[in-house]
């Protein structure tokens, strides 16, 4: 679907909201990237913006929520609104309205010259990082069979940057100053170079001058009868066996998470196995989300739906137990000297803030 032109004249200003993982972050940024080089001006605030991309996510009911009402927030402050990302892709529908253009498949470059961006206009660059951190999209697409899963529907079939684009992208980002560079997919196990695979990938960024010791592993649940209805794959014993082999090889490795509380047919006796698993980890952080039931996914239509109230309850108890392990590994930092990645001054300006490796 082609933007419609704008209101008023020709577009000059462009702004940028996103919702979700860090796909949809670099999916946004690799859109004002475009939208730069064609000649509009990108810029921070909405209300000064003449139009602005917001890119959605459709992982829950409360993610496409909120899309939403992103989607709300940018209309009241600029003339126009180009939706993009998984929920536009999933039910576009549910953005219609007045100076609002759904876009499930965009091409920015085409876009901006319906937008009237670069008519009388050179390329500007992007506005500067207000972090240190850049998210190189190595990989998209899902080939995995996930019962729960909206985003593999969206995001169709894996597909992935080849080996020496990734080194030029992390190499360009470092050169510009930034301080961490995170890999990010939609599958990052897919990832694919010919006959090269994701281990080859880590070696070769491995090579660069630093890298952190940091892994998103996702167990989603602790129970096997659970991961089996949920098409993970995998056993709870054999993930828990990669977490070891993680922290043998690389002793002060961060290992965070996903994890799902109420999937379809969970008893309490399923739940109080993911909890095991959870300890056991020890993670250092962990996304939980309450199921929720997407359209077009096989758990939707499963049997034995756990009543919302139990499943909020079980993601409370989950909430607990992460947080406690994650303040647990951060204590056991204090008294340690580490390496330290400022990104700015704290909220009350007394102090700075940063990250470990």
């Amino acid at each position: 679907m082609a933007a419609a032109p704008p209101r008023g004249g020709v577009v000059t200003t462009v702004a940028a909201r996103v919702v979700g993982c860090k796909v949809n972050q670099a999916d946004s940024e690799a859109a004002l990237a475009a939208l730069a080089a064609a000649g509009l001006s990108p810029t921070r605030g909405s209300g000064a913006a003449d139009v602005v991309v917001v890119h959605t996510c459709c992982v829950t009911a409360e993610a496409e929520r909120s899309s939403r009402q992103a989607v709300r927030r940018a209309r009241a402050a600029a003339g126009r609104v180009l939706v993009a990302g998984c929920a536009a892709r999933l039910r576009p529908g549910q953005f219609a309205g007045e100076g609002v253009t759904v876009l499930p498949e965009p091409d920015w470059a085409a876009v901006a010259r319906e937008l009237g961006g670069g008519a009388a206009a050179a390329p500007t660059a992007p506005p500067p990082r207000r972090r240190t951190r850049a998210l190189v999209k190595v990989q998209d697409g899902c080939a995995g069979a996930c019962a729960y899963c909206a985003v593999r529907v969206v995001r169709g079939r894996p597909r992935s940057t080849p080996l020496a684009e990734v080194l030029a992208a992390v190499r360009r980002a470092l050169d510009e100053g930034c301080g961490e560079v995170v890999l990010t997919g939609i599958d990052l196990g897919a990832w694919r170079d010919g006959e090269r695979r994701l281990p080859d990938l880590v070696a070769a960024v491995a090579e660069l001058p630093s890298v952190c010791e940091h892994v998103h592993l996702p167990a989603q649940a602790g129970s096997d009868r659970i991961l089996r209805a949920m098409r993970r794959g995998y056993t709870a014993a054999a993930y828990l066996e990669r977490v070891r082999a993680l922290r043998a090889a690389v002793p002060d490795v961060s290992i965070t998470t996903d994890l799902i509380a109420g999937f379809p047919g969970e008893t309490e006796e399923d739940f109080a196995l993911t909890l095991d698993l959870v300890r056991e980890a020890r993670f250092d952080a962990a996304f939980t989300f309450v199921y929720s039931p997407r359209p077009g996914t096989r758990a939707a239509e499963l049997p034995d739906q756990v009543p919302e109230e139990v499943r909020t309850e079980r993601v409370e108890r989950l909430i607990d137990v992460t947080q406690e392990l994650a303040l647990a590994s951060r204590r056991a930092w204090v008294g340690r000297r580490a390496e330290v990645l400022v990104e700015g001054v704290s909220r009350d300006g007394r102090l700075h803030r940063g990250r470990t490796r």
